[in-house]
């Protein structure tokens, strides 16, 4: 059986594997909150200057645009429709580059927009600015974000699997999260 193998028991045996490392990845990222008030999220950046760097100068290159709409119809510029068909993979409208277009302030689901990215294959840093324009974070202190920044962090660009781990490790779905 290849490593790519989509049998059952492949895809068993592969989203086992990865829960296990989304425990580890929790257990060392993993902020408590204490009482009523927050911690704030952890500053340090895991990746180099190098990435925030390269993320800033394609946001300068496309005319720095500053809303999710703008923002994701640049990447489908830069992507020549790969994404597209990932998003109808992922059960977004076949249309969702019209709907960017006839709307620059669409406000997506966080569910939604994580699909977007990992459509696109963004790494963390853009993931990160990106749903930040409509409003989102991806925190420490939530374990579903934790998940979402391992499988963005790893190229992990499989909404199933990542819906599954979601479900399996907080008990909720995928397109309920916050």
């Amino acid at each position: 059986m290849g490593l790519f193998s989509n049998t059952k028991g492949a895809i068993k045996k592969r989203r086992a594997a990865i829960c296990k490392e989304c425990e580890i990845f929790i257990q060392v990222h993993y902020v408590r909150e204490s009482g009523y008030v927050q911690n704030k999220l952890n500053s340090l950046s895991l990746k180099s200057d190098e990435v925030r760097d390269a993320r800033d100068e394609w946001y300068e290159k496309h005319g720095n645009p500053d809303t999710y709409a703008k923002i994701v119809l640049e990447y489908l510029k830069d992507d020549k429709g790969e994404a597209l068909t990932f998003f109808e993979k992922a059960n977004l409208s076949a249309k969702y580059e019209d709907v960017l277009k006839k709307n620059l302030n669409y406000v997506p689901s966080k569910s939604e927009a994580i699909i977007v990215c990992m459509g696109l294959k963004l790494n963390i840093e853009e993931t990160r600015k990106l749903i930040y324009t409509a409003s989102y974070t991806l925190a420490n202190s939530r374990k579903e974000d934790l998940i979402i920044r391992y499988f963005i962090e790893n190229k992990i660009y499989n909404v199933d699997d990542l819906s599954y781990i979601i479900e399996t490790l907080c008990e909720k779905k995928f397109k309920d999260i916050q």
